[in-house]
C-alpha cells in the first residue's frame, strides 16, 4: 500500500504558474510524487487554489480545468467537517507564536487523522509540524 501524500496549495499554485518561484520544482516532481505516493487534497486547499486561480491570476478558465482534473482524478478530496474545523481552530489557538494559518491548520488536523507523514509543497509550517516534504525529499 503507498504512502499517503498531502498536496498542499502552494504545489498546486507552483504547478499552475508557469511565473511562480517553484514552477520547476512542481513540475518535475509531479510523476514521481503521483506514481509514489496516493495523493490527498483538502476541500479547503481546493478552494483556495481556485481562489487564487481565479482571482489572483483572472484565469477563470483555468481554475475550472483545475477543479475538473482533481473531481475526475484520483486524488482523493478529504473534508473539513465540523470536528475537523473544531480540532483546527484548538490547533491555531495553541500556537501563539507561529504564523499558520486556520487552512494550514485543518490540513494539519486531516493529515494527522488519516496518518498521512508526506507532503507537496513550499511551506515550512508543515515541516515545523514534523511532516515530511516528498519535493525536497526526492
Amino acid at each position: 500500500m503507498r504512502h499517503g501524500l498531502f498536496i498542499d496549495t502552494g504545489f498546486w499554485i507552483a504547478l499552475l504558474d508557469r511565473r511562480d518561484r517553484n514552477h520547476q520544482a512542481a513540475t518535475g516532481r509531479l510523476g514521481h510524487l503521483l506514481s509514489t505516493f496516493r495523493p490527498f487534497v483538502s476541500d479547503f486547499v481546493l478552494f483556495e487554489t481556485l481562489t487564487y486561480l481565479n482571482c489572483s491570476l483572472g484565469r477563470h478558465d483555468l481554475a475550472l480545468r483545475f477543479l475538473d482534473k482533481v473531481q475526475t482524478s484520483t486524488i482523493d478530496v478529504l473534508e473539513v467537517d465540523k470536528t475537523t474545523k473544531k480540532r483546527a481552530i484548538d490547533l491555531f489557538r495553541q500556537y501563539n507564536d507561529k504564523d499558520f494559518s486556520v487552512t494550514d491548520c485543518t490540513s494539519f488536523v486531516l493529515m494527522a487523522a488519516n496518518r498521512i507523514r508526506h507532503f507537496a509543497g513550499f511551506d515550512a509550517h508543515f515541516v515545523q509540524m514534523q511532516f515530511l516534504n516528498a519535493v525536497a525529499d526526492g
